[in-house]
Formats: C-alpha cells, sequence, structure tokens
C-alpha cells in the first residue's frame, strides 16, 4: 500500500481586486490519508460535544463572529473550552499546513490581475507540496473546496506541474506524475472534515500574515492560539510546513 498525503486546499480573501479582502490566502492542511480515519472521528466528537451536531459545517467566519449555530461561543467558558480542544486536535503530529499569501495592493503594483494572482498561488502551492511532503517514495492527492471561477486555475497548475514538473528542484514531469496521482473538487456538502479545517487554516494564515508584517500589535486570545499553533508547525522539521508571501 502507498504512503499517501493529502493536501485539502481553500482559501480566504478573494483574489479579485473589487473585493474588500486585502489578501489572498489560499490554505492547506496535509495529512497522511491514513490519519483520516481519526482526523474525522476526533472532530465528528468535537462537534457532537459542543454543538450536538456531527454534521454542522466548521465555516470559520461564522465560528469567529459567533453566528448561527456557533452562537454558543457566545459565552466564554464555552468559547475557550472549544478552542482549546479545536486547537489541540489540530496539533496533533500528523498534521501539517500549507499556506501562501498574496498582499493585493502589492500584486496591484506589480499589475497582476486576479488571474496571475490564483495561477501563482496554486503553483506555488502545489510545487511547495510536492518539493517538501512528497519525498522518498510518497505520494499526494488533493482535495479542494470547488469554486467554479477556480477551480480552472488549480487543475491548470496541476497539468503544467505534471507537463514540466519542478525543475529547480529536479522534479521531472513523469516525477510529478508519479507522485500526484488525483485531483478532487468537492463542495461543504461532502462534509470532508480536513478540507473544513483548512478553511479555518485560512482565517489563522492571516492572522498570523498581518502580526508577522506588523499590521496587529494586539490578538485576542482565540488569535493567539492560532498564532501559537502556527509557530509549533513551521518549528517542526520532521513534518515540515509550509508558508510562502508571494508579494
Amino acid at each position: 500500500m502507498s504512503d499517501y498525503q493529502v493536501l485539502a486546499v481553500d482559501e480566504t480573501g478573494k483574489a479579485s481586486m473589487n473585493h474588500r479582502s486585502t489578501a489572498f490566502v489560499l490554505s492547506g492542511l496535509i495529512t497522511p490519508e491514513t490519519f483520516l480515519t481519526k482526523l474525522h472521528d476526533d472532530f465528528y466528537a468535537l462537534k457532537t460535544k459542543f454543538f450536538h451536531d456531527p454534521d454542522i459545517v466548521f465555516h470559520s467566519r461564522d465560528m469567529l463572529r459567533k453566528k448561527g449555530p456557533f452562537a454558543i461561543l457566545r459565552t466564554p467558558k464555552t468559547e475557550n473550552s472549544f478552542w482549546d480542544e479545536f486547537i489541540s486536535l489540530l496539533d496533533a503530529p500528523e498534521i501539517s499546513m500549507a499556506l501562501v499569501v498574496v498582499e493585493k495592493a502589492k500584486a496591484k503594483k506589480l499589475s497582476w490581475n486576479d488571474i496571475a494572482i490564483l495561477r501563482k498561488a496554486y503553483s506555488k502551492l502545489l510545487e511547495e507540496f510536492t518539493k517538501k511532503q512528497l519525498t522518498n517514495s510518497r505520494k499526494g492527492k488533493i482535495v479542494a473546496e470547488s469554486d467554479p471561477y477556480q477551480d480552472k486555475y488549480l487543475l491548470e497548475a496541476h497539468n503544467r506541474l505534471q507537463a514540466i514538473g519542478v525543475p529547480s528542484e529536479g522534479i521531472t514531469g513523469a516525477d510529478y506524475r508519479n507522485k500526484m496521482t488525483s485531483v478532487s473538487l468537492v463542495n461543504k456538502l461532502n462534509l470532508d472534515i480536513n478540507v473544513q479545517l483548512a478553511d479555518n487554516l485560512a482565517i489563522m494564515g492571516h492572522v498570523f500574515y498581518e502580526l508577522k508584517i506588523n499590521k496587529r500589535t494586539s490578538l485576542n486570545p482565540t488569535e493567539e492560539r492560532f498564532r501559537q499553533l502556527i509557530d509549533r508547525k513551521m518549528a517542526n522539521k520532521a513534518n515540515p510546513a509550509i508558508f510562502e508571501v508571494l508579494v
């Protein structure tokens, strides 16, 4: 049986210059395929414990705004308990992360449009995942939150790497095709917990980035948990994380 790493992909913000977001953050949750059952079971139990609904979808913005089914988090004690357990599960050594950031104001100065942002971000994500995670005999699979506008740029990046590989790393197109064996596009109704968690990582990555560029000088307790988690993931040399700022 092959040793597979699964990259679950989502994002926060939009690449469009007309969107109010200041940054586009492409995010990935990386886990061994053999770990996915435990990941699902652990977060199934967490959802049941706090929200009494194992099929609730973890949508990061609603969670942070404590909206709808997440209104229970308006109680400070419950909020602290939930995020402590949520971060603890994400802190499992089997889990790594990938974050690719584009600051849109800087991209605009370089005459990048939304298509350029998407092409460069997806290419960088797949290149870094291949380079850092698909070493030796490891193979990879991609599961992405589908977006009708963006999907073609993910597939375009995948097809490009199938053709030319990553020349700077000595990875040929044939090497890449042997390593990356599938790309799946799913929506939230598929209930893939790793894709839901990639959505949460995107928000965490945006907070982390703004802290690094001194756009934020203080963090609330939940954001501080995010920062500490990403710091730990970045420091884990045995399971390397990816954090790339394109501009």
